[in-house]
């Protein structure tokens, strides 16, 4: 098998090697890895970023703030970036391409705690964590800068090795990769591909690097003429990782599995702005861990689904969303698209989960649209930043929603399953349009369809500790019972 390196040699259209840096910042020891952008491509002139004194490139990726979904909504573009670190990092950022000039700025998530310092339109910080940082600047989301500051790299493979296929720095155009048994893919640092990653009854794959993978060279999948081209697909495979990445400008879902089985995914970065664009989408899987990710999407953020078989172990843990249609933490609509007998979706646990923003349906919702037994389902420790959740014509507002329900999107519509067993404990909700705290909404469809057993523990909206049903705004209809909030 030929390595990509010598194969594509004609895709190749420019190459620049990582920069290592080595030197103090702030008097802390710091190792810093930076990585050019490809020539062909020009860095943003919204953005001017340095970290520790020097310049990083700045991509323009497609975000979408229009919150309702309309086809002929063309998205708009937000700077991003990203290096390599241990130690300290400060970020010094200008931002020409903004109407006015900053005169504030935000740190987000809150949770780091950092207070940039603002100073004749230019903002700096100081980071000592690896992780995803973004920033928002005069109180206003367009624009928004994302961070994206990967631990030091380390094993990178040997470009040598048969079995790796191995895309150094530089822009490429690939039509699409296909990984069998015992294959890795690594993108390495300043590469952008343009191009799918196809995982097909395969064992034992990695996806790997620092580098981007970017859709934006193909048309929107429900264009005339064109079709869904997932950059990560993951079908009937087992025991693959995926990990460091970047994906962006997806024309459809951005990272999919598809009745696989023991998947770890981490530092996997997505920001997407075109229709369907969600997340991290999972059907009929088994054993998925997805750790230390972000994903910014025009559609679900985080969804769970059946196409074909049960759902059971999909772990998401310590992940930042923010959602700009659609919903945040998303289980169905589809629980038995396969027609599958007694389907499940079980032992599901979101964890760590910050929502930076959230434009639009619930943030919280299980939407079993089909007859499958959903049960067993774990929130733990959920933030949400910004619930400004404006739903389609008034409806979909809800913080929380779970419904038994037939929808566009139901395969089995003369039978209804169930959901059991759901406990959200730590919910904490920041900021919400005029300060107000947000409906939420459980329904069953009858007397053997029901929702059952959820217990809510540890909310707290707006700084208050929320104890009962009616401080929650929580309604239930007849069949919902064990609904108890602590």
């Amino acid at each position: 098998m030929k390595k990509p390196i010598r194969s594509l040699t004609a895709c190749l259209l420019i190459i620049l090697m990582a920069i290592p840096v080595f030197g103090l910042a702030d008097q802390q020891p710091t190792k810093l890895t930076l990585y050019e952008g490809p020539k062909t491509m020009r860095t943003s002139g919204d953005a001017v970023v340095t970290v520790n004194g020097y310049d990083l490139f700045v991509y323009d990726v497609m975000v979408n703030h229009e919150h309702i979904w309309n086809a002929n909504t063309l998205p708009t573009t937000t700077p991003m970036t990203y290096f390599d670190f241990e130690g300290t990092a400060r970020i010094r950022i200008e931002m020409p391409g903004l109407p006015q000039a900053v005169e504030s700025a935000v740190v987000q998530p809150y949770s780091w705690g950092i207070e940039p310092e603002v100073k004749d339109g230019v903002v700096s910080f100081l980071i000592t964590e690896p992780g995803q940082y973004t920033v928002v600047f005069n109180g206003n989301v367009n624009k928004a800068l994302h961070i994206f500051a990967n631990p030091l790299e380390t094993d990178v493979p040997d470009p040598d090795d048969p079995d790796v296929f191995y895309i150094g720095p530089g822009e490429w155009v690939i039509d699409a990769i296909a990984l069998q048994d015992n294959q890795t893919l690594y993108l390495s640092g300043g590469a952008v591909l343009h191009s799918i990653i196809s995982v097909a009854n395969a064992n034992n794959v990695k996806i790997r690097g620092r580098g981007i993978i970017d859709g934006s060279d193909y048309p929107a999948w429900n264009q005339a003429g064109s079709y869904a081209r997932v950059p990560i697909d993951l079908n009937h495979s087992k025991n693959v990782t995926v990990e460091g990445i970047i994906i962006v400008n997806s024309n459809c879902w951005n990272l999919n599995s598809y009745s696989s089985k023991n998947v770890a995914i981490d530092n996997v970065k997505i920001i997407s702005g075109r229709q369907n664009g969600d997340g991290f989408t999972f059907q009929s899987c088994t054993n998925h861990l997805v750790t230390n990710c972000f994903a910014r999407t025009w559609d679900d953020s985080l969804v769970i689904k059946n196409y074909s078989g049960s759902t059971k172990g999909i772990t998401f843990k310590n992940i930042q969303v923010w959602t700009d249609l659609a919903q945040s933490m998303e289980i169905g609509y589809e629980t038995d698209k396969g027609m599958t007998l007694d389907p499940e979706i079980t032992e599901v646990l979101f964890e760590d989960v910050t929502v930076l923003y959230n434009f639009h349906k619930p943030i919280i919702s299980i939407h079993n649209s089909d007859d499958a037994f959903v049960h067993g389902i774990v929130y733990r420790n959920i933030v949400v930043e910004n619930a400004f959740m404006q739903g389609d014509n008034g409806n979909n507002k809800e913080l929380i929603e779970m419904t038994l329900q037939n929808s566009s999107w139901s395969t089995v519509r003369d039978e209804f399953g169930s959901i059991d067993n759901v406990l959200i404990d730590g919910l904490t909700v920041i900021n919400t349009p005029e300060g107000k705290v947000p409906r939420s909404r459980m329904s069953g469809i009858g007397e053997d369809n029901m929702i059952t057993n959820v217990t809510l523990k540890n909310v707290k909206i707006l700084g208050q500790p929320i104890t009962t049903l009616k401080d929650m705004k929580l309604s239930i209809d007849e069949y919902c019972d064990g609904i108890v909030i602590e």
